[in-house]
């Protein structure tokens, strides 16, 4: 019996319930410390249920028309969310330093999941409880997004990569686990109860498994004097490429909802949850492959070919929309499938510039993955809405070829194959086996030998630092820059740390008056040219 007031009783029942949820999520976190990442594959298999209404859609639906609701919703509620947090980023920082606010945001998108279920027809029927809880499922995981990308911003660019195809598996996994489960409904013709926890519970559990190892409490100061200068610092080390990169994401993003936003709208329940297991099943076989290939062969893929790849793939698929029609689901699949994989590399190359460039993950995911969720609702919405009306006419026609042209334009022109390239060239510098992943020491991954450089290459670097005055220690980085070693290749090769080789990067930059690996690059190859 508690001898204290009941109020008081109960509220130190409950500090001894998260007391003893934090000592698990420690102890698993100390079995092994790369559980946490995985948070990103519970996160991605929630959006893939909810976003194709798999788990809660009700036998009455005869169209994709609450589905499409439930899409353009919640999507642009966390598209808001992300690309607020760049222009507020000390604030959001301050959320993401607190593991009680990581949980709220988890337990806010639970609220949500639970207002998309009590609103339909089999329990209360409210339709603007419907709307309310697809904007607080917007919210609440905008704010895990953040969270992911963080966390994924501060692991070197292979772990990244590997820990997020990790997480691409457990999706697959997962929603097998979901639907294999999905018998008992607890109202005839509603969703199945299991779809109903998996909705309610998986964000919560996402939150839970981001924060492991993660301090209760928070000593930032909001009130530092300083936020706004720090602001405009991090934001100008924003390059053109990366925007340039963001219009490419938005480009691909809008296409791929356009197709998936009209066929969802035009299509009964029983047809999506066929497209859902369809694309599940691709994604699984690539997933696997890709995985298998990647621990033991990472420095052989060519990202920039694998990027053009699938950008060819969905434009030729948006440009015969129209034209087959009657396959509607086979299109789905390959559109869907592309935007899995896009996804994919795009969320490693958002890790990749954080953890390279030192940009805080509220600026660089606020607006990268903003941008992808703006993409999504806006074309989900021309989709379901434009399309319909153009459908059976040249106009439709015409608009699908143009967007197709636009996808082309923007991969060759905008945002091409090198340049992708160029910024995944330090992820594939080294091999990488499971030991590493499990053990987390950076120690036991192999690095691949330097070459040495062509005299002409090296008699050309030598003589751009004599001009600019290096000092021996940045001489011999700037002959690993030049051939395209990373920060950990070259704190590897030369036994210093990772923070020395950055402030020798950066003194070196501002010497020669670059302000990226590129135009280091092309200022060697002038000089070479000159001798």
């Amino acid at each position: 019996m508690c001898a204290k007031p009941e109020d008081r009783c109960g509220e130190e029942t409950m500090k001894d319930r998260r007391r003893t949820s934090r000592k698990l999520a420690d102890s698993l976190g100390g079995l092994w410390p790369g559980l946490r990442y995985l948070g990103l594959g519970i996160w991605l298999v929630w959006a893939f249920l909810a976003y194709s209404g798999t788990v809660w859609l009700s036998d009455t639906e005869i169209d994709g028309g609450n589905l499409s609701t439930m899409y353009l919703v919640s999507t642009s509620a966390c598209a808001l969310v992300l690309l607020f947090a760049p222009f507020f980023s000390r604030r959001f920082e301050h959320i993401l330093s607190s593991r009680n606010w990581i949980m709220a945001s988890g337990l806010i998108a639970m609220v949500g999941a639970g207002g998309i279920i009590l609103a339909g027809p089999f329990y209360l029927g409210i339709p603007v409880l419907f709307w309310i809880g697809n904007a607080l499922t917007g919210i609440g995981t905008g704010v895990l997004a953040l969270k992911l990308g963080q966390l994924y911003g501060e692991l070197q660019p292979r772990r990244a990569l590997v820990y997020t195809l990790l997480s691409q598996l457990l999706v697959v996994l997962l929603y097998s686990f979901v639907i294999g489960n999905e018998t008992f409904q607890p109202v005839p013709g509603g969703p199945s109860l299991g779809g109903i926890l998996a909705l309610m519970c998986l964000p919560v559990l996402a939150a839970w498994v981001i924060t492991i190892g993660q301090p209760r409490t928070n000593t930032a100061d909001l009130d530092d004097p300083k936020p706004e200068t720090d602001y405009q610092r991090r934001i100008s080390q924003l390059t053109p490429a990366f925007w340039k990169f963001l219009f490419a994401v938005f480009i691909f993003t809008f296409a791929t909802s356009v197709v998936r936003g009209f066929f969802t709208y035009l299509r009964p329940p029983s047809d999506i949850l066929t497209d859902s297991n369809n694309v599940m099943l691709l994604r699984a076989l690539v997933v696997i492959v890709f995985l298998l290939v990647a621990i033991r062969f990472l420095q052989h893929i060519n990202f920039g070919k694998l990027y053009l790849f699938f950008m060819v793939i969905l434009a030729i698929a948006v440009a015969v929309t129209p034209l087959l029609n009657i396959y509607n689901q086979a299109i789905t699949a390959v559109v869907s499938l592309s935007s899995n994989v896009l996804d994919f590399l795009v969320w490693c190359l958002l890790a990749f510039i954080v953890s390279e460039k030192r940009i805080a993950a509220t600026i660089v995911f606020g607006f990268g993955r903003g941008i992808f969720m703006a993409g999504c609702a806006i074309g989900w919405f021309v989709g379901g809405n434009v399309i319909p009306m153009l459908s059976g006419s040249n106009w439709e026609t015409a608009f699908y070829i143009a967007l197709a042209f636009l996808i082309l334009l923007s991969t060759t022109l905008v945002f091409s194959e090198k340049d992708f390239d160029r910024l995944f060239t330090p992820i594939a510098e080294g091999e990488l086996s499971l030991d590493d992943l499990i053990t987390e020491t950076a120690g036991a991954s192999r690095l691949a030998e330097t070459p040495e450089p062509e005299r002409p290459y090296m008699i050309a670097c030598e003589s751009v630092g004599e001009e600019a005055h290096l000092s021996v220690r940045e001489q011999d980085i700037l002959n690993l820059l030049a051939l395209g070693r990373g920060t950990e290749n070259i704190a590897k090769k030369l036994s210093i740390s990772l923070n020395t080789v950055r402030t020798h990067t950066h003194n070196i930059y501002a010497k020669l008056d670059v302000h990226s690996r590129q135009e280091l690059v092309e200022l060697i190859e002038a000089k070479r040219n000159t001798l």
